[in-house]
């Protein structure tokens, strides 16, 4: 099968990624802002306006509420009241929110205010759509800058049943089994959300409740809501709740994730039932995406559709793609990775072998992977998939001869 016409034995001619032109009004990191703005016609056009970057959730208000916890950027169009206008601008300089101010006109005691208390911006009403936009994307850059912000990986199936839902499991356990990493993991699958099952958590949240009360769901909430034993949390799914979700509200699924990325190091998403329009946007957030394929013809032929899919229409690069062997033998197939890795294009290839036993094992006892005999083959394997892509900070084990030297 490693021969020079392997891809075309598998039934593939060479296609090249086309490159994608990505939406330039994404911002980098999430703003949830605050438009405060009495004049209904100004409020309109900055509606109309603003509806187009993506990553940006804004509030109107004509006064200024008391309750800014739930937003990390203020924009006030300024009337003539320059009492009110300095008295608001102290209010949310006080809770370390940053804001920008839109006016014409401003008085000079109005602007020493908000330099004093350092105003990200200051836009004349006139220049909103040439400077607006600019003022936003420096304001999500530098709460990029100063937030911990945990890397997202995706897995995926290259074809049905090629088992994400067991690698994200694998994955997430052993990385939270080897690290003092807080380790998250997200069930994206609304059809048959098994995870739970696999980790023998009893779960009564799930992911279609935190997207309902999305707005209600502040750090303390978002750690409250995972299913967790010790630094691993888990995000669970009910089956088939996609059939009842409302379409909007798997709309807010990105908002979701951003915000188990602000409370913990890693997540991972469970995305098995391949590419829905509501998962787009978790693939863009990505960090890395990790295929999982097996070895037979028909797997590969829908894996390299897939990946087409990934690099073509939705504009990931391609160095983002890594391949997992599920299942993979040496004896049971005559394809090779090299030859997988000719037929898909991908050149970053892992293996975890071939143990149909172990697997099922695990699953019908309920029981983490590790907890199962014979494990070690795949753990093994999977360690070093960990220690290869994921930025884990991994303890050095502490021996008696360390010890000695460390006193030295």
């Amino acid at each position: 099968m490693n021969n020079q016409n392997s891809n075309n034995i598998i039934g593939f001619s060479e296609s090249n990624s086309v490159p994608i032109d990505r939406d330039t009004q994404t911002l980098p990191f999430p703003l949830n802002c605050l438009v405060v703005c009495q004049n209904p016609t100004m409020r309109q056009h900055l509606s109309t306006y603003l509806a187009s970057v993506a990553n940006l959730k804004i509030d109107y208000c004509t006064a200024l509420d008391s309750n800014l916890k739930n937003h990390n950027l203020v924009i006030f169009v300024l009337d003539s009241n320059d009492h009110q206008a300095k008295d608001d601008i102290k209010k949310v300089a006080k809770q370390e929110i940053n804001f920008i101010l839109v006016a014409d006109n401003i008085s000079n005691d109005v602007i020493r205010t908000a330099v004093h208390f350092k105003v990200k911006d200051i836009i004349s009403q006139q220049d909103v759509e040439q400077e607006l936009l600019n003022s936003l994307l420096n304001s999500a850059n530098e709460l990029m800058q100063a937030s911990k912000i945990a890397p997202l990986y995706t897995v995926i199936n290259g074809k049905p049943g090629s088992g994400a839902s067991f690698i994200t499991s694998c994955l997430g356990e052993i990385s939270a089994n080897i690290s003092n990493d807080e380790i998250a993991i997200i069930d994206a699958d609304l059809n048959y959300g098994s995870l739970a099952d696999t980790f023998n958590f009893d779960a009564n949240y799930y992911l279609t409740d935190a997207l309902n009360e999305i707005d209600k769901l502040d750090n303390t909430a978002i750690q409250s809501m995972m299913l967790k034993r010790d630094n691993l949390s888990l995000l669970a799914s009910k089956p088939y709740t996609q059939l009842h979700a409302n379409p909007q509200t798997l709309g807010y699924l990105d908002q979701l994730v951003w915000k188990v990325k602000l409370n913990h190091d890693l997540v991972l998403v469970d995305l098995s039932r391949g590419i829905e329009h509501f998962t787009i946007p978790l693939l863009n957030l990505s960090s890395k995406v990790l295929i999982v394929v097996q070895q037979n013809i028909l797997n590969l032929r829908e894996a390299k559709v897939l990946i087409q899919e990934l690099t073509q229409h939705l504009g990931i690069d391609t160095e983002k793609l890594h391949v997992i062997v599920n299942r993979y033998s040496t004896k049971n197939s005559n394809i090779t990775l090299a030859d997988i890795k000719k037929v898909l294009g991908i050149e970053k290839l892992y293996v975890v072998s071939n143990n149909y036993e172990l697997a099922n094992a695990g699953i019908d006892s309920g029981s983490p992977l590790l907890k199962v005999a014979d494990h070690k083959v795949i753990q093994d394997e999977v360690s070093h998939i960990i220690g290869e892509l994921f930025p884990i900070e991994v303890p050095v084990k502490t021996t008696l001869l360390s010890k000695i030297f460390r006193r030295l």
